[in-house]
């Protein structure tokens, strides 16, 4: 083997080498963020809000997903996972917000990280309640 193709060769597999560490980095770095400027309403009285007239009903809607807590308690969460940008479901029975593509679970009332690998909890909306009428924001 010739010296210059000696070096050709050693070069490519020195930079091939920190392809696996460089997309590592990058995901480790990237985090996805809920929408920004929430604000609409959901009226209970409609047919595709049903759910939320019981407890342990949850809705997705406008990137949001909200979940009836309690009897007189909402909560709000960006409905986008942290980690992959994917979006994320309500388990009634766990009481948990759960990641379909990496498994990360998130705290239903707060969006805090369980398990997994979010890098950070899922953003909370304030979520009034006027008769049947519910304003997120």
């Amino acid at each position: 083997m010739e010296r210059k193709e000696f070096l050709k060769k050693t070069l490519a597999l020195c930079g091939l080498s920190l392809i696996p560490a460089g997309i590592m980095e990058s995901c480790n770095k990237q985090t996805f963020a809920g929408p920004a400027n929430v604000n609409f309403t959901l009226d209970l009285s409609n047919a595709a809000n049903a759910p939320l007239n019981t407890v342990g009903g949850a809705v997705l809607s406008n990137g949001v997903i909200v979940i009836r807590s309690s009897g007189t308690t909402y909560n709000a969460l960006s409905a986008t996972c942290t980690h992959a940008g994917c979006t994320v479901g309500y388990n009634a029975t766990s009481g948990t917000i759960i990641c379909p593509c990496h498994g990360g679970t998130y705290n239903a009332a707060t969006g805090a990280v369980l398990t997994g690998p979010p890098p950070s909890p899922l953003t909370k909306y304030t979520v009034a309640q006027s008769g049947h009428i519910l304003t997120i924001t």
